[in-house]
């Protein structure tokens, strides 16, 4: 293995300063050199330039005690003439030329760094709109930003060589929230509404990645109901008004008869105290049907207005929102219009609908949640009752990806609204796999997990750190009552003590494929990967404690993190079976070697940061089979899910 090669042989920098071999690096070099040529390189074409340059330094050197950087670069660009990549080759040998230049016009290192800026902003595709573009170079510059005067050399060389990433490297520096539940109130005006719809809109330009719009049936709940029941008093007031009687029939009490009412589905009977002859009881039916069917109305454009503006004001963020098991009619007909206008709609990607189901969910409801199933509707299932999301006081949230917040150390009781994540970053554990694919030794992979992991938290108190020096005012929207506990800021306060409720995610990518590499036995694939999981949460508990901060464990969905990782492990280590022959390390709901929804069940819990679980189903699947299925999902005590019809 490459690892063996040189281990006595010492790198000389062009500071004089010396350090350990790395053959790593050498790949990661010669990949970045293909990346600037190829908007896709193969990987396979990077493996063999990086086995011929290690051969040459084994055969070369192997009698030397030490090889500087220039030398090793020289190889670089030899191997890659000679083997035919001659573009390659001559990308590699510019981007050394300017490398030396910058280094001799600037005299600070940071400075020398953030030339690399200016390089990145060239290659922006050109095709991207105004908007797009201009978000592109601000991403570029607050990242390169992070990377020469923020962040510490030891967590950029992790992060570039591929054992951990930073998710929010471009974001953290601006102070921004990765993820965040809205803490969200709406009065009975129209007025409010609007403010309600703005503060969703504006949160946009101060979260970088998913905004979740909690239970919203119960959110709109009493806004709904007390527009009835100014409706519904309106009605009688003109009525009565229009015929003379209002004098007559004690308003007052009728009044705060209506305002009493807790539902939307009265009848007649209610008002029995006002109803002494067939007559007024008529008038009182028509008054109270026609008042139903206009909150009706009124509750389905609301709903449209609210949807149709997520979409219209949308920038790179999307939003989750969730509908409770409430059994109120109020409740019950805001879920049927928010079906009916997803059902009707196209939604594009940035709103995804989670649907809360309990063990008092009915089969009717649970088949129109089937229907947007396999109409492909962009639908998930969440599951409160789980034994990990059960509470008596609050309801678990899911982000559309999976992500979870619902445990915190710095509160009393679990609860997901107004909280956040405040950053994440991931660990690299499939490259644990492969490093230790020969030897077996699980000391040794243990005492390297050790490592990422201290170097991991460090990373995060950092980045924590950087967010939590912001002050009140660097904020339009969050810290204006959209966050647990922001009525506890002054002005000109630093918002550390507000987001110490948040969560600061350790992610796991290529679990699957570290259980392989390290574990050929299928039987003992499962049990390995559990220990691995369990092993992970101690540690993350001894930071929590450490650190009054919470860490907790997640596995990233997202494909930028996992091709990232998998293609810098394929240059160094090449294409190996079941491992690194594909375009991304896979989730961990994929293995085989899970065998039940139950398993999977214990591994999303131990995955308390988040864990997208997403359950195949065939595309010849009926309403009754996907009913049947979420039946199942549910008492094989899984949290959440996205069903998937066909491929």
């Amino acid at each position: 293995m490459w690892n063996e090669v040189l281990e006595n042989i010492v790198v000389v920098k062009r500071s004089g300063q010396r350090v350990d071999f790395n053959a790593s690096k050498i790949a990661i070099a010669i990949k970045k050199a293909f990346d600037a040529v190829y908007q896709e390189p193969d990987e396979k074409q990077i493996y063999s330039v990086f086995e011929s340059v290690l051969k040459y330094i084994n055969k070369e050197y192997s009698e030397r005690k030490t090889i500087s950087v220039e030398d090793i670069q020289d190889t670089i660009e030899d191997h890659l003439k000679k083997l035919g990549f001659i573009d390659v080759y001559n990308s590699f040998s510019e981007y050394r030329q300017k490398r030396a230049a910058s280094r001799k016009a600037f005299s600070e290192k940071q400075q020398h760094k953030f030339v690399k800026v200016i390089e990145s902003i060239e290659n922006i595709d050109s095709s991207l709109t105004p908007r797009k573009l201009l978000h592109k170079f601000g991403k570029i510059i607050s990242s390169e930003y992070a990377k020469s005067y923020i962040l510490d050399s030891k967590y950029i060389r992790a992060y570039e060589e591929g054992n951990i990433y930073i998710h929010n490297l471009e974001f953290f520096p601006l102070g921004y929230m990765s993820h965040l539940n809205l803490l969200l109130d709406i009065k009975d005006d129209d007025e409010y509404l609007d403010e309600f719809i703005s503060d969703i809109i504006n949160s946009q330009s101060e979260v970088s990645a998913e905004i979740g719009i909690n239970n919203i049936d119960k959110l709109l709940e009493s806004y709904f109901l007390d527009h009835y029941k100014k409706l519904l008093k309106y009605k009688f007031k003109c009525y009565f008004e229009i015929n003379g009687t209002i004098d007559f029939i004690q308003f007052n009490k009728l009044e705060d008869l209506v305002n009493r009412i807790d539902n939307i589905d009265i009848d007649v009977s209610y008002f029995e105290n006002f109803n002494n002859n067939q007559v007024l009881k008529n008038i009182f039916k028509i008054i109270i049907n026609n008042t139903y069917t206009e909150e009706i109305t009124f509750i389905n454009n609301t709903i449209v207005r609210l949807f149709t503006s997520l979409k219209t004001y949308q920038t790179n963020n999307s939003y989750t929102v969730s509908v409770s098991t409430s059994t109120s009619s109020v409740t019950r007909i805001i879920r049927e219009n928010i079906i009916s206008y997803v059902a009707d709609n196209n939604l594009i990607d940035n709103i995804n609908v989670v649907f809360k189901i309990n063990d008092d969910t009915d089969d009717t409801y649970l088949s129109k949640i089937s229907s947007l199933i396999i109409n492909k509707k962009n639908v998930y299932l969440s599951f409160p009752n789980s034994s990990y999301n059960k509470d008596d006081n609050n309801d678990v949230e899911y982000f559309s990806n999976g992500l979870r917040i619902f445990e915190s150390l710095n509160e009393n009781e679990k609860s997901s609204n107004g909280r956040m994540i405040v950053t994440s970053t991931s660990i690299n554990i499939a490259r644990l796999g492969l490093k230790y694919l020969n030897n077996k030794s699980i000391s040794n992979f243990y005492e390297e997990l050790d490592q990422l992991l201290e170097l991991t938290k460090n990373e995060m108190i950092l980045a924590f750190e950087t967010i939590g020096n912001k002050n009140k005012e660097n904020f339009q929207v969050l810290f204006n009552g959209n966050i647990l506990g922001d009525e506890r800021l002054e002005s000109g306060q630093k918002i550390r003590k507000i987001i110490k409720s948040g969560v600061l995610n350790v992610g796991l990518v290529g679990l699957k494929e570290c259980v392989l590499s390290f574990e050929p036995d299928p039987n003992k694939q499962y049990d390995l990967l559990i220990k691995i999981l369990n092993y992970v949460n101690v540690k993350l508990k001894q930071f929590s404690d450490e650190t009054k901060l919470f860490f907790q464990l997640f596995e990233p969905s997202g494909l930028t993190a996992r091709k990232h990782f998998i293609g810098i492990d394929k240059s160094i280590y090449g294409s190996h079976k079941d491992v690194t022959d594909k375009n991304a390390y896979d989730l961990i709901d994929t293995s085989k070697f899970i065998k039940s929804n139950k398993e999977l069940a214990k591994v999303q819990e131990l995955l308390s940061g988040g864990c997208l679980v997403t359950i195949n189903v065939s595309d010849k699947a009926n309403n009754k089979k996907i009913v049947d299925l979420i039946k199942e999902i549910k008492n094989d005590n899984l949290g959440f899910v996205k069903l998937r019809v066909g491929k």
